[in-house]
């Protein structure tokens, strides 16, 4: 690292010169280039420094705690295969997908897969999961960003030069697991899949004392009625408790939790529950028709199932629709900022999606 090496003029004060000094260097963009790019950018230990967190005693008093670490997520992940390029995704190759530009900097030779004269650059939209605050700040172009960030959660975005060492599909895919038919007045287990397919760290990653990931599971009659109902949003858009989520729940030193982002204050973590990438994940609750909640949550990171009991005489089919929903900042937080009557709300974001149908026969 040292001082860039400073083309004629550059420093210089005065509209002519200021003219000189741009027009040598988009005749001679490479100087600069090579002046300010290093290779040390774009590693994934260059991203660590934002992107491995922890606090210590001068902060909270007690001592050494994890944060959020997005960097040992993806390093001993199934993305790093350490040497071999043509294996790996690294961080910029996913968040920072190449653009076709004019730009007179547009190339790179340090990137195994680029040349100097490829006319593309690497994309500074930086796209991962926030759908909130470009709107919430006025941004120029927030609803084209917001449409990017709603694509890339989904996994629909693409990007040719890692298509062939990335996997296809959904981000986050779900899977229902049903019985194709069940007697009327028997219980019926619906249980969903949920698994990391593109997600090069844990999902959810961040903050996850604020961020929401949760599976809403809706089941129906023919009539449209709804038989059971879980990961519901209200009117005043809170989640329906017993939901399933990932999320963390952060500790302070006298066991309170963390919920206003006090992240100063954090000494541990009591419950963590979230995705490394190519696991799945899930879990199990109880419940009586139609819609009422009565089993305790069983702690099983095996499979995640929903006991609905069907009524006598029940005759046709149950509809089920499942989907997996995210949000950047979760209703609590916004209505301690900003007051409990505030209207703004965190926008949800449907990640996937999976529908399926049992046919119900008569006892």
């Amino acid at each position: 690292m040292a001082q860039p090496e400073r083309y004629a003029f550059e420093l210089a004060e005065g509209r002519l010169a200021k003219f000189l000094s741009d027009v040598l260097i988009r005749a001679y963009p490479w100087n600069h280039t090579k002046t300010l790019s290093k290779k040390l950018f774009k590693t994934p230990e260059y991203c660590a420094a934002c992107h491995k967190q922890f606090i210590d005693e001068e902060v909270n008093d007690v001592g050494w705690v994890q944060l959020q670490n997005q960097f040992d997520n993806w390093r001993k992940s199934r993305w790093n295969h350490p040497d071999d390029p043509q294996k790996t995704i690294e961080c910029r190759e996913c968040h920072m997908p190449l653009v076709e530009s004019r730009d007179p900097a547009s190339g790179d030779d340090l990137d195994y897969n680029r040349s100097p004269d490829d006319g593309k650059h690497r994309s500074h939209r930086f796209l991962a999961a926030n759908q909130l605050m470009p709107a919430l700040l006025k941004l120029e172009g927030a609803e084209e960003q917001i449409a990017a960030t709603n694509k890339w959660l989904r996994g629909e975005y693409e990007i040719p030069e890692i298509a062939h060492k990335w996997q296809t599909g959904p981000a986050v895919p779900i899977e229902l697991v049903l019985p194709e038919t069940v007697k009327a007045g028997e219980s019926v287990a619906v249980r969903v899949n949920i698994t990391s397919n593109k997600v090069g760290h844990d999902f959810p990653t961040g903050p996850l004392d604020i961020i929401q990931a949760w599976v809403e599971l809706d089941v129906t009659d023919d009539s449209g009625n709804s038989v059971f109902h879980s990961g519901k949003v209200n009117d005043r858009h809170f989640i329906e408790p017993g939901s399933f989520l990932f999320k963390a729940e952060a500790v302070d030193r006298y066991g309170n939790l963390i919920d206003r982002h006090n992240l100063w204050e954090m000494v541990g973590v009591r419950y963590r529950r979230s995705l490394f990438p190519g696991f799945a994940d899930a879990a199990e609750y109880a419940f009586d028709c139609p819609s009422t909640l009565t089993g305790q949550k069983r702690q099983n990171l095996e499979k995640e199932e929903f006991q609905v009991a069907i009524p006598d005489g029940a005759i046709g089919k149950l509809h089920v629709a499942a989907r997996l929903r995210y949000r950047k900042i979760d209703q609590f937080l916004l209505n301690f900022l900003f007051g409990e009557d505030t209207k703004l709300t965190a926008p949800i974001t449907d990640m996937s999606e999976a529908s399926a149908t049992i046919t119900v026969a008569a006892n």
